[in-house]
């Protein structure tokens, strides 16, 4: 063997023996479903989560309501050719329903219901135009809530949903991965404008940085300061702010793990209006504000699918590094990844 191509093995960054991005667990914390106009009354929705397959329904009374797919009489799919009756949903194949507290209130032959037959539901928070389902791998209740958002003078919540290849581990730690913003997004003189903080399931981190302006047809770069606000590796919102235009906006990432390869990313935007929109041009100035805020919601929108799709394929192809060789200007990666610690169940076994 040729001298030169000999390395002690200490001198390499140790890969993952996982497969790529696979999961080998499933994170503990709330994960959105669905978005609120997604579940049109009667409508049942049919979910791949977390490696379960479950249906969202909503009732007659409005409640969105979250339970394993398949009937516990005899296995059928509520999601196909089952139907919503009042507060109950009806299986296809026998017509047992079942109330919203997973008990079976009758059956389809008009006898009583077995004791055994129990539907299982899940815990559910409706807030912000979302639907969002708690999982812990051994079912435990939750020990945490996403807080509500006051959105008053913000547009509607306007949403897009990709299934890739990727987990939720990954594309949270891009919300502190600095050194990517540049290479993968073409940002420009990123600062830290606050240093990254952590609460229980709770980060926030805060930076500026420039980005191309051609969402809204000019040419250059404009300033743009973030804050970024987590709760769990399920629900981030990032509060965009461009002084020179006077625009305010929140971006909203909402990662959910199908299974153990697929990722269902959905993402959600609003707006709130244009301060300043005859910065972009004089005759916006004349523009009704309500026409204005609907445009200003569709540009934005454009370009966040496109800066977010432009992360799917490294997502796709990447491995884990444990620990990383680190460059100054990477950004906080540890601080984060101890932070995602709490939410792999197999610590808490540990514990």
């Amino acid at each position: 063997m040729n001298a030169k191509n000999e390395h002690p093995q200490e001198t390499f960054v140790q890969l993952s023996t996982r497969a790529k991005n696979r999961l080998e667990a499933f994170p503990t914390g709330w994960f959105v479903i669905a978005f609120s106009d997604e579940l049109k009354p009667g409508t049942i929705l049919s979910r791949k989560f977390m490696g379960q397959d479950l249906v969202a329904y909503r009732t007659e009374s409005g409640d969105a309501v979250v339970s394993d797919a398949f009937c516990p009489h005899m296995g059928a799919h509520f999601g196909h050719g089952g139907r919503v009756e009042g507060e109950e949903i009806v299986c296809p194949f026998h017509g047992f329903a079942f109330g919203p507290e997973g008990q079976c209130t009758r059956t389809g032959y008009g006898t009583a219901p077995p004791r055994k037959a129990r539907l299982r539901m899940w815990h559910v928070r409706e807030q912000n135009g979302i639907v969002l389902v708690w999982h812990h791998a051994s079912f435990a209740p939750p020990t945490w809530e996403v807080p509500v958002f006051d959105d008053s003078g913000y547009s509607s919540l306007a949403h897009h949903e990709w299934h890739i290849e990727a987990n939720p581990y990954d594309t949270a730690e891009n919300s502190v991965d600095i050194g990517h913003f540049a290479a993968v997004h073409g940002y420009s003189d990123v600062e830290m404008l606050s240093p990254l903080e952590t609460d229980g399931p709770f980060l926030t981190v805060r930076y500026a940085m420039k980005r191309p302006a051609g969402i809204f047809g000019r040419r250059g770069k404009m300033r743009a300061e973030f804050t970024i606000i987590k709760w769990g590796l399920g629900f981030s919102l990032v509060e965009v702010s461009v002084p020179e235009h006077g625009l305010r906006s929140r971006h909203y990432v909402f990662p959910t793990a199908m299974d153990e390869r697929m990722l269902s990313a959905k993402i959600a935007i609003r707006t709130k209006g244009m301060e300043h929109p005859e910065s972009i041009h004089p005759l916006l100035r004349f523009v009704p504000k309500t026409i204005l805020r609907e445009g200003v919601l569709r540009a934005s929108m454009i370009g966040y699918k496109h800066d977010v799709s432009q992360d799917f394929e490294i997502w796709k192809n990447k491995t884990s590094i444990a620990r990383p060789a680190l460059a100054e200007g990477d950004g906080p990666i540890y601080a984060y990844r101890k932070w995602t610690e709490q939410f792999d169940p197999r610590n808490e076994a540990r514990a």
